[in-house]
């Protein structure tokens, strides 16, 4: 169970968010998936559950799903968390303003079958940890002196 993934989906529309949870559990039984229905009950989850991975809708009952992803990701060049938003929002400059604010990527529920939000989460766990460093950067820093 090492390889079991931890992912939150956190999204107010309830059709929506339960739809994505079954078609990620068929797609890879292994993830573990919580699921809330606003952005604070999300981000209590996110603090007292060992997470892998954030699922994001930008509209939520409660607040912007923008504050939510600032607070996930307080610095957006540095991530801690990998954050896939996923909403119903199709204006392309709200997705652009998501990806600057530190989202791994950004998908449309329109055009997003749940095959696809599953390869979308496993290329964005393998590319960030959860200490914020990209996996890619994990080679030991070399330091060269010159006389």
């Amino acid at each position: 169970m090492s390889d079991a993934k931890s992912v939150i989906l956190i999204d107010g529309h309830d059709k929506d968010r339960q739809y994505y949870a079954h078609r990620l559990s068929v797609s890879s039984p292994d993830y573990q998936i919580f699921e809330a229905a606003n952005g604070q009950s999300g981000l209590k989850l996110y603090k007292a559950c060992d997470i892998d991975c954030v699922v994001l809708e930008l509209h939520l009952p409660d607040m912007s799903g923008f504050d939510v992803l600032v607070q996930l990701v307080p610095v957006a060049r540095r991530p801690e968390i990998p954050v896939v938003v996923l909403t119903r929002f199709n204006n392309q400059g709200l997705l652009e303003i998501a990806k600057m604010n530190g989202a791994f990527a950004t998908l449309q529920k329109s055009t997003t079958a749940g095959d696809d939000l599953d390869r979308v989460l496993r290329q964005a766990m393998a590319t960030i940890t959860r200490d914020g460093k990209k996996r890619n950067d994990s080679a030991p820093f070399q330091s060269v002196l010159r006389p």
